[in-house]
C-alpha cells in the first residue's frame, strides 16, 4: 500500500483486524519519497495519537537501505522518531558491495539505534549486496551487535534456495519476526525480474506454490506474521478490502499447519 498515507495505513490495518503495521519513514532509494514523520514533528504528534485512537500499533518502521555512501549520523533523527512512535524495530538492508565497509557501517547505525532501544532486523534479497540467509547470519556474526536481528522474508527465502538448514541454526532471540508472501515456485532468474516481482508481482499467502507451511513450521510459535504482498491488483483495490483479504487469506494460511 505504497500509496497509503500512514494514517490510511493504519486505519486499513484496523479494518482489516490486524494488531500492528508498518511504515516508511526513510525512503529506501535517493529518488524516491515517503510520508514525513520524521522532521515534521507536529505530524508525529498526530500520528501518535491517531495510533493510539485506533488501537494498532507499530510492528516496524522502513527502511533503510545501506549503501556505499550512507551517513549514519544523517539517520540518527529518523531513529530517535521511530522510537517516540512506539516501535521496536527499524528494517535494514545491506545495499553496498564492499562488505568490509558495510560492515562498519552497519555497526555504527546499530550503535545509534541502541540508543533508543531499537533492534534492527536484516533483510537479505535476493538482489542486494546480502542475497541469502546464509550471507545474512554471517553478516550479523561480524556486526556482533546484540541488536542485529535476522528478517525472513518468505519470498527471498525461497528465491534465495530455501536454506532451511541455516534457518535451523538461528537462536530463536535473533528472529524478531516474519514478511510473508507467495509466489510461484519457480521464480524469476535476473535481477530486474526478481527485483519487479518482489516489489510489484508477489501473491496473497496460501494462493501461490510456495511452502510457506513448512517455513512457518520451522519458525517459533507466536512470531508475528508481517503481511507484506505487493501486486498490482491488490493495489487496484481500496486499502481496507485490500487488508481484509490479506488477513483472511493469512488466517487460512495459519490454520492449516
Amino acid at each position: 500500500m505504497l500509496r497509503a498515507d500512514p494514517f490510511e495505513l493504519v486505519d486499513a490495518a484496523a479494518v482489516g483486524g490486524f494488531d500492528r503495521c508498518g511504515v516508511r519513514i526513510v525512503a529506501p532509494d535517493p529518488d524516491q519519497t515517503v510520508f514525513d514523520l520524521v522532521g515534521d514533528t507536529a505530524m508525529r504528534t498526530k500520528f501518535v495519537k491517531h495510533l493510539a485512537s485506533s488501537g494498532v500499533s507499530i510492528l516496524d518502521f522502513e527502511a533503510i537501505w545501506l549503501r556505499e555512501d550512507t551517513d549514519v549520523k544523517a539517520l540518527v533523527p529518523a531513529l530517535e522518531a521511530a522510537a517516540e512512535m512506539g516501535s521496536d524495530y527499524v528494517l535494514t538492508v545491506g545495499y553496498d558491495f564492499d562488505i568490509p565497509r558495510l560492515t562498519d557501517t552497519f555497526g555504527r547505525l546499530a550503535d545509534a539505534a541502541d540508543r533508543f532501544g531499537l533492534t534492527l532486523p536484516l533483510e537479505f534479497i535476493t538482489y542486494s549486496a546480502v542475497p541469502t540467509l546464509f550471507d545474512a547470519v554471517a553478516l550479523a556474526e561480524s556486526v556482533g551487535r546484540d541488536n542485529v536481528s535476522i528478517l525472513i522474508d518468505s519470498l527471498q527465502f525461497f528465491r534465495a534456495g530455501a536454506e532451511f538448514d541455516v534457518l535451523a541454526t538461528i537462536p530463536e532471540s535473533r528472529l524478531p519476526y516474519v514478511q510473508i508472501s507467495d509466489g510461484p515456485a519457480l521464480g524469476p532468474t535476473d535481477i530486474d525480474a526478481l527485483r519487479y516481482e518482489a516489489r510489484s508481482a508477489r501473491m496473497v499467502p496460501g494462493e501461490g506454490e510456495l511452502d510457506l507451511r513448512r517455513l512457518l513450521a520451522s519458525l517459533p510459535v507466536n512470531l508475528p506474521l508481517s503481511v507484506e504482498t505487493p501486486n498490482l491488483e491488490l493495489a487496484s483495490l481500496p486499502f481496507a478490502d485490500a487488508a481484509i483479504r490479506l488477513r483472511e487469506a493469512t488466517r487460512t494460511l495459519v490454520a492449516s499447519i
